[in-house]
């Protein structure tokens, strides 16, 4: 897994060609010692400036060789092996990071008239739009069962999230950067996103706790890594009503189990802590 446990926020200031006065901001990491990411993000803040007095456009520089930039909040380990960190992403929530413990997670389609009657029909009728959206709901499970069966070696959980279907892979292990993980990605329709960071971050994630704006919380105050003890000192008291707030919600509910569960600690550990988060034993609302 690339998560470094290090990290750092450094600025640089110079004159860029006009000779105006420039100061750009970049974040640096290391696996090896906070001095480690101080040095690296001095450099690329000294970069990120010699790309915009240059012209070029510095949110292309690098992209894909960022590791997750989130702050683990907890390492899980089976024996002496890690396994999987629990992160808080960009917006607030807890993920989970798996080193090969395969997620998967389905975006339900949007509801898409098929001409001007039924785009009237849709836009006048809620019941339309409700009985539309169930049957793509349906036909989304049913495209998951019918994968089941074609591929029956493959044993997994089947979840609903809000917003779609959650597989978590039970049968054995997968390497995230295999092409073996990659067909089954795409066959699965999995977003093309998570498919590509899958490879890079060499990592399973499966999200923990609610989006904020769905739990009734603003987005927080700042992201990782904090510039002084005053922002960071704002997050945690946002930190802290939103893990109030997310307590009144879940994140997935239980569907149904595929095919057969191997007798792997990692397996074990890693479900029994993803149903215990997501809260897949109570009737709270999705988020």
């Amino acid at each position: 897994m690339r998560i470094p446990p290090y990290w750092a926020r450094s600025r640089f200031e110079g004159a860029d060609e006009k000779g105006h006065t420039r100061t750009v901001a970049a974040c640096g990491w290391s696996f090896s010692s906070l001095q480690e990411a101080q040095h690296d993000a001095a450099a690329r803040a000294k970069r990120v400036f010699d790309l915009f007095a240059s012209g070029q456009e510095p949110e292309r520089y690098e992209y894909h060789d960022r590791p997750i930039r989130e702050d683990i909040v907890k390492e899980i380990s089976d024996g002496s092996s890690q396994i999987a960190v629990i992160t808080r992403n960009r917006y607030g929530a807890l993920v989970l990071n798996c080193s090969n413990v395969l997620f998967v997670d389905v975006d339900f389609p949007r509801p898409a008239p098929t001409g001007v009657l039924e785009s009237l029909a849709l836009a006048f009728s809620r019941k339309k739009r409700d009985a539309k959206r169930d049957a793509l709901i349906q036909d989304t499970i049913q495209r998951v069962r019918d994968w089941a069966a074609r591929n029956p070696p493959h044993g997994f959980r089947l979840y609903r999230t809000r917003e779609g279907l959650r597989l978590l892979f039970t049968g054995r292990l997968y390497d995230p950067t295999s092409e073996e993980t990659d067909s089954i990605l795409r066959e699965l329709d999995a977003d093309p996103l998570y498919m590509k960071l899958t490879q890079k971050q060499e990592c399973f994630r499966a999200r923990l706790t609610a989006k904020p704006w769905r739990c009734g919380c603003p987005r927080p105050p700042g992201m990782f890594p904090f510039d002084d003890a005053s922002a960071s000192e704002a997050f945690r008291q946002w930190e802290a009503a939103y893990t109030k707030q997310d307590a009144g919600f879940r994140v997935c509910e239980f569907v149904e189990e595929f095919g057969q569960r191997a007798d792997l600690a990692p397996v074990r550990t890693i479900a029994d802590i993803h149903d215990k988060a997501t809260r897949i034993d109570t009737t709270a609302p999705l988020a």
